[in-house]
């Protein structure tokens, strides 16, 4: 029984390091998607797109992983809910690779508009979706609930942020004609790192439930402040 158990650990030990190595790819991605976006690299861009393939396999195996934990072994506690996050978390990594592939995709089918952010505050905010998906894995590879607290800041300052970006680039396609296509493609792109960033609360949501057994969308409102303030 003793071996067992120890055999399970090392497996769930195993599916930390899968779900973590997950992560690294999708921030490297990220990260280097930003940098297409600001110099207009085609190659680099389409590089990235190809790679995709690679997220959704371990996204499937990982999957796979926790589903065969869930049948042969009936964990509970803890480890249930270690399981349990590491199924959501890959998910909402696999969905941040495709904003990634649309990042991307801006980039190689720029036209004569290439998609280059003009309003600093694009890059900006791209810059913050990144680092909250670091913060919100790097929670999740130590288990440590704590670590959640930088994601919900960053969100806050994301959130603050994107209300205006979004809003100001859909007045501009109204006032300046010559910016219409350009401006398009920037509230699209402003949009998908919108959306990264909440794939990174999701994450971090995710930890807090897995360290401490709470969801924090269903805490009350002192509670909630307690652990992210």
């Amino acid at each position: 029984m003793e071996h067992k158990h120890r055999t399970f650990q090392l497996e769930l030990s195993e599916l930390r390091t899968r779900v973590s190595r997950m992560g690294e790819l999708v921030i490297e991605q990220l990260e280097q998607a930003l940098v297409c976006l600001t110099e207009h690299n085609i190659g680099d861009a389409r590089t990235i797109i190809e790679r995709d393939i690679n997220l959704n396999r371990i996204d499937i195996d990982v999957e796979e992983m926790c589903l065969q934990f869930l049948a042969l072994h009936q964990p509970v506690a803890g480890d249930l809910r270690f399981i349990t996050a590491a199924m959501k978390i890959t998910t909402e990594l696999e969905r941040i690779g495709d904003r990634v592939v649309n990042l991307c995709e801006a980039v190689v089918y720029g036209g004569e508009h290439p998609s280059v952010p003009t309003d600093e505050q694009v890059p900006q905010i791209g810059k913050l979706a990144a680092a909250m998906v670091r913060d919100a894995m790097a929670a999740f590879s130590r288990g440590d609930a704590a670590l959640v607290r930088p994601v919900m800041e960053k969100d806050k300052e994301f959130d603050a942020l994107y209300s205006h970006v979004f809003p100001n680039l859909i007045t501009s396609l109204a006032k300046d004609p010559e910016r219409i296509a350009q401006d398009a493609k920037l509230a699209l792109l402003s949009k998908d790192l919108n959306e990264i960033s909440e794939h990174a609360t999701n994450i971090a949501e995710m930890v807090m439930f897995m360290v401490e057994g709470k969801e924090l969308q269903h805490m009350d409102m002192y509670e909630r402040r307690t652990r992210t303030d």
